[in-house]
């Protein structure tokens, strides 16, 4: 995809608004089927469920124990990108954005996926829509930075535990606010 007409200009902005848009959908989606959820259950037990997975998912990630979490192990195709300059880069970007149609480096957002969908009101839900767009967009602008593919996958290397562990940190944070507020 780097290869693409995205790297180059504009394009990026019509992949950023597919990536934001993919996240809106997939949170308005989560708040639909959370609706049904929620009706039965208690808030505390809404609240309990959300830090229960959040603390599994954790677990899994530190590798305590090994779980499987459901995703798509395919790419979105380049094939999209034949809708043109612009139409192109929007479709990658909202099929990557929902999360639904690529993969996933990380178990947090199906810890998300659980505190919106059972614990978030309708305006922090599109929040976190929006925010996971952004945060795909910013692995991508943050790529785009680097002129040779090595240099980018050496830095990943040498920060993914600091990025992973403030990810975590800011995502415990927010939901311990979300909670006592």
């Amino acid at each position: 995809m780097l290869n693409s007409p995205v790297r180059r200009g504009t394009p990026i902005v019509a992949f950023g608004a597919g990536l934001v848009a993919g996240g809106l959908l997939t949170a308005a989606g989560l708040l639909v089927v959370g609706s049904l959820l929620r009706a039965p259950l208690p808030v505390p037990l809404r609240w309990t469920v959300a830090w229960l997975a959040t603390a599994g998912v954790l677990v899994r990630e530190l590798g305590v124990v090994r779980v499987r979490l459901p995703e798509n192990r395919r790419l979105v195709p380049e094939s999209v990108l034949r809708l043109g300059r612009y139409l192109g880069p929007f479709q990658f970007g909202l099929e990557m954005g929902t999360g639904m149609r690529t993969y996933l480096p990380s178990g947090l957002p199906y810890a998300a996926l659980v505190a919106v969908a059972l614990a978030a009101p309708p305006a922090g839900a599109l929040l976190a829509g929006a925010g996971f767009g952004l945060g795909r967009l910013l692995m991508t602008v943050s790529n785009l930075r680097y002129s040779d593919d090595h240099r980018w996958d050496d830095a990943w290397r040498t920060y993914v535990r600091p990025m992973i562990a403030a990810m975590w940190l800011v995502f415990a944070l927010s939901l311990a606010a979300v909670t006592v507020g």
